[in-house]
């Protein structure tokens, strides 16, 4: 994937760098794209996946494999309010794993994406998290 694999990074991050280095490359958190594109110039966004399971190293679990994709919307926007407050989520083998991220993101195709969004966007509210766009903060 491009997350991991030098090559696909550095092909995109050009193509960034050749449209517009003003551009916000956001990409899976803890991934080595990010620091890639870090030390080319270009600002990032670390992302965490609401509706994955992680492994202990921070990677994500295969779509391959069960209970890689997360179907509960409040499981999920408890996990991202842990993540948020605590700045970790639970690894599918139960260990805590730590995450520095700046963006959140629900996958448009599982079935109940809006659900989760909206469990998401209501915990992180009520926790008294200011929700902004990413953009204009850099």
């Amino acid at each position: 994937t491009i997350a991991q694999d030098a090559r696909q990074a550095n092909d995109v991050i050009e193509a960034v760098l050749a449209i517009d280095r003003k551009l916000i490359l956001v990409g899976l958190a803890g991934a080595p794209l990010l620091d890639r594109a870090r030390a080319k110039g270009l600002q990032v966004v670390a992302e965490a996946f609401a509706d994955r399971a992680y492994q202990s190293d921070g990677a994500l679990v295969s779509r391959r494999q069960p209970g890689a994709v997360l179907h509960d919307p409040a499981l999920i926007a408890r996990r991202m309010v842990r993540l948020i407050k605590e700045g970790v989520v639970t690894a599918i083998d139960g260990s805590d794993v730590r995450l520095d991220a700046q963006s959140i993101c629900v996958h448009g195709d599982s079935p109940a994406a809006v659900q989760m969004a909206r469990e998401v966007r209501a915990a992180l509210s009520s926790e008294g998290v200011a929700l902004r766009s990413f953009a204009g903060a850099l």
